[in-house]
């Protein structure tokens, strides 16, 4: 059996090789924390009997699988000393410590990182207002949880099923809404073996079960695909398959086992060429549609969504470049690394919550607008506003500007003037009517379904009615 010591030693050892592989990254200042962080937690253990600093270092290891900079592995790598650190004194010794040693962007990610024991919500707070200008301390905190929840039967019941919930609740919701699908499933799937293994054995059995059943029928379908698409343009057809963690939120009886058909070819050029293909030779499910490779989801995913008909089977099918295929699974993070992606529409996206660690939005809000179907739609400008499905103008013209939603007074579309409740479709260019003469109401949250509208409605009429009271 390998001792505590020589464990954390290989993990270490496995961390150095990987950061000398990047030359981006500065090996001294990697090597400098490390020694750093060991020193920090030195005589620390874990549940598990591990030395604790193993638990740092697999998160920075995780953390350079992600292609992060600098910052974010010493970050990673000293993410709890501040925490750990007992008595007030030594904490501020070590806070100066990494603010000299490795500056101020580093001691907040790690301060941003480090509990307020008293208060949960609040810890959740900090992390979320600094991700929302730094998406590293996000992706930071879920890997952080990622390698805690490998540990999580080590710890008590009461306390699995408290960790569970709240990576079910926040970490899973915001890794699907960052489009980190890799994060995600290991979450899900982490929490469904602990918080419900009996259901997880289950439906394990059955999606097996399904799989015998279907597989020869699935294959069926992929070779008349095959047949129809020209062979150069095919780079791998591959069935999508569901898998049991797809049913933690969904408890309702398990139907099929297909997800969908991934089409991978070979640049985006061909993406529109398969698609035609497809479309020529087998009917296609109207309003099923989707192109997000000239309009990119807000989670970051890129490629050709449709629906069609086959062997009597309605099949979703994906068509994206390998390029789009290995960046579809690191979401915002591939936008981000290559300067694309709208910082404000990630910024909306965390203030939901923002808003749920500070008690003004109900948990089942954010639940609910990322497991509902959306829709796109557009400024004038060509600003691409992705909606929850049955959004009005009302909800457009929060989600451009906080101001335009309390002054507005209808929209235009298509040289046609509507009010501000009329429901929006996708790929509607709206054109918002700002009038000073509008007063927001109340009964106005009747015509919007975004968290954010609901919110920034019931915040104004809260603060005028609190200035109404004080004069």
């Amino acid at each position: 059996m390998i001792s505590p010591q020589k464990n954390l030693d290989i993990q270490i050892q496995d961390l150095i090789d990987r950061v000398k592989k990047d030359p981006e990254v500065d090996f001294e200042k990697v090597k400098k924390a490390i020694e750093m962080g060991g020193e920090a937690h030195e005589g620390q253990y874990r549940k598990t009997g591990d030395i604790y600093f193993i638990h740092p270092v697999r998160v920075a290891i995780k953390a350079i699988d992600y292609n992060l900079d600098t910052i974010t592995i010493i970050a990673s790598l000293l993410h709890d000393v501040i925490e750990d650190t007992v008595g007030k004194d030594a904490k501020e010794i070590i806070s100066t410590r990494i603010k000299n040693n490795f500056g101020e962007n580093v001691f907040d990610l790690v301060n941003a990182l480090t509990k307020v024991k008293e208060n949960q919500n609040l810890t959740l707070y900090k992390i979320i207002q600094l991700g929302s200008v730094d998406y590293r301390v996000i992706l930071i905190k879920l890997l952080d949880r990622l390698d805690n929840l490998s540990d999580l039967k080590y710890l008590p019941r009461a306390k699995q099923r408290r960790i569970c919930q709240e990576t079910t609740g926040v970490y899973c919701e915001i890794a699907q809404g960052l489009g980190l699908i890799e994060i995600e499933e290991q979450l899900k799937d982490f929490v469904f073996k602990h918080l419900y293994p009996v259901s997880h054995k289950r439906i394990a059995r059955n999606l097996k079960q399904f799989y015998d059943e279907r597989h020869k029928a699935i294959h069926q379908i992929i070779q008349k695909l095959q047949e129809h698409i020209e062979s150069h343009l095919q780079m791998s057809i591959k069935p999508q398959y569901l898998t049991p963690q797809a049913y933690l939120f969904d408890r309702h009886e398990i139907v099929k086992i297909l997800n969908s058909i991934s089409i991978q070819t070979i640049d985006t050029q061909s993406c529109y060429q398969v698609l035609g293909a497809i479309h020529t030779n087998f009917r296609s499910v109207p309003m099923n549609i989707y192109d997000y490779i000239s309009n990119p989801k807000s989670n970051g995913w890129r490629g050709l969504s449709t629906k069609v008909i086959i062997n009597g089977e309605q099949i979703q099918i994906n068509i994206v470049t390998e390029d789009f295929h290995k960046k579809n699974r690191k979401g915002v993070l591939a936008l981000i690394h290559e300067g694309i992606y709208h910082s404000e529409n990630y910024r909306e996206f965390l203030q939901l919550f923002l808003d749920v660690a500070s008690d003004n939005t109900r948990i089942e809000d954010v639940l609910r607008i990322n497991k509902t179907k959306t829709i796109q739609t557009m400024t004038p400008a060509g600003d691409v506003i992705e909606l929850r499905y049955g959004a009005t103008i009302l909800d457009f013209a929060f989600m451009v500007h906080t101001e335009l939603g309390l002054k507005s007074a209808g929209g235009v579309i298509d040289n046609v003037r509507y009010p501000r409740s009329k429901i929006l479709e996708d790929g509607m260019v709206i054109k918002v009517i700002k009038s000073d003469s509008v007063t927001t109401e109340r009964d106005w949250i009747e015509d919007v379904v975004m968290p954010k509208s609901r919110r920034e409605i019931l915040k104004y009429v809260i603060l005028k009615q609190s200035e109404k009271s004080g004069s």
